[in-house]
């Protein structure tokens, strides 16, 4: 029974995070130029050289991501470019 149970909440699990990657409020992905970041998560909050998922789970700091940009920076690596926007949105969040 123990061993139902455990299957079970295993297969909803996976399908909560099947569901939440093929969500349509997901952004589309940016344009894929040899060496452009793309926009992942489950809340599209995550900004990285590769597709990437992530727990579906909400914060406030979420929607600051809606209208930034996901770009290389400075030190090479992808990133959200801090702008006084984004900066601020962040800070309101109450997360």
């Amino acid at each position: 029974m123990r061993m139902l149970l455990t299957l079970g909440v295993l297969a909803m699990s996976t399908m909560s995070v099947i569901a939440c990657m093929s969500d349509d409020r997901r952004r589309p992905p940016q344009g894929r130029a040899s060496g452009a970041c793309v926009i992942g998560g489950c809340a599209s909050e995550v900004c990285a050289d590769q597709p990437l998922a992530s727990p579906c789970i909400w914060k406030d700091s979420f929607a600051c991501y809606a209208d930034a940009t996901c770009d290389r920076q400075a030190n090479g690596t992808c990133g959200w470019t801090a702008t006084s926007e984004l900066t601020s949105c962040l800070a309101a969040a109450h997360d």
